[in-house]
């Protein structure tokens, strides 16, 4: 069996976004709510999508225990590892960086400091605005590199030898927003206002910036996965 791109996913409805779509000229599978994971021999990659669970609750999620796991085992393997928000906390927690749970309250689009360049962040450097949807944070895994900071998380993207970890929805584009303001409980309009919505989708789909961030970090992320293929 060929290698493939691994997409956990901790929610029912994640669809990956633009990471699903910058990678679908590369074999890929998913894994949702997994009870078990594949060999690091089958892998070429893995992404860890975003969840509404904490990166804590391992008793009643015990699929976050068998992704950390995987995502050490992989990152010792040099196999590329991305996580996207409840992905970046599983990844900072299994890396050693503390863990705290409602901590913020965000929703809607931020502005994020790049202050590394990183291809998989596009090799950007400096402020773009992105997606975030979270409360809980992680701070800075012991021997980490930090990408990016806001104004409110420390630790918005980290990068570990062969993983990276953003605590921003760089994935999210209008498919995923529209599942976040329907199918998500609550949505993003109960949250917030039904025109805030509206800008934040318009943001996504129209910020120069942002799309470029987006098209070359998860065009380098598959870059780096298609090596192992």
């Amino acid at each position: 069996m060929p290698r493939s791109v691994l997409f956990i996913k901790h929610i029912e409805y994640e669809t990956g976004g633009h990471a699903t779509t910058l990678l679908s000229h590369l074999p890929t599978r998913e894994a949702v709510f997994p009870s078990a994971l594949p060999a690091l021999d089958d892998l070429a990659g893995v992404v860890i999508t975003g969840g509404t669970m904490s990166a804590a609750d391992e008793a009643a999620h015990p699929s976050l225990a068998r992704t950390a796991d995987l995502a050490l085992r992989a990152i010792d393997a040099e196999i590329p590892v991305l996580g996207l928000c409840l992905g970046h906390q599983i990844l900072g927690r299994a890396l050693g960086g503390e863990h705290r749970e409602r901590a913020v309250d965000e929703v809607g689009i931020i502005d994020i400091d790049v202050l590394e360049p990183d291809p998989w962040l596009g090799g950007h450097v400096g402020s773009v605005g992105a997606m975030r949807w979270n409360n809980d944070v992680v701070s800075l895994p012991p021997g980490a590199t930090l990408l990016a900071r806001s104004a409110t998380v420390a630790n918005e993207a980290f990068r570990f030898g062969s993983a990276v970890g953003m605590q921003f929805h760089l994935e999210a584009d209008d498919r995923v927003m529209r599942l976040w303001d329907s199918v998500a409980s609550p949505t993003l309009s109960q949250l917030r206002s039904v025109d805030a919505v509206a800008e934040w989708r318009a943001h996504l789909a129209t910020d120069e910036t942002l799309l470029g961030v987006v098209e070359r970090g998860f065009g380098a992320f598959a870059e780096a996965c298609a090596q192992r293929l």
